[in-house]
């Protein structure tokens, strides 16, 4: 029973992942791509490009902030169990 729910968890895990990785591809693309369609004056290109990455280094922090709690989490409650 508890290996079927840690698995279930991973799943889980996995999908809110995905699926926020979709939506950051998503930001990021809009956000440089408006700068490579619409070239424009160059600070507001500069800008653009620098909060895609920085929406993008969210995503990669706040992913590895979620999964190290999640994990933690799944770790310690079958520390526990045993």
């Amino acid at each position: 029973m508890s290996l079927s729910r840690n698995v279930l968890a991973i799943i889980v895990l996995m999908l809110i992942i995905w699926a926020s990785l979709l939506l950051v591809s998503y930001v990021v693309a809009i956000t440089i791509l408006y700068t490579l369609e619409f070239p424009g004056d160059t600070l507001i290109s500069i800008a653009r490009v620098i909060l895609g990455l920085l929406i993008a280094g969210a995503w990669v922090l706040g992913w590895y902030k979620l999964t190290r709690l999640w994990l933690y989490k799944i770790l310690l409650s079958r520390k526990r169990e045993i």
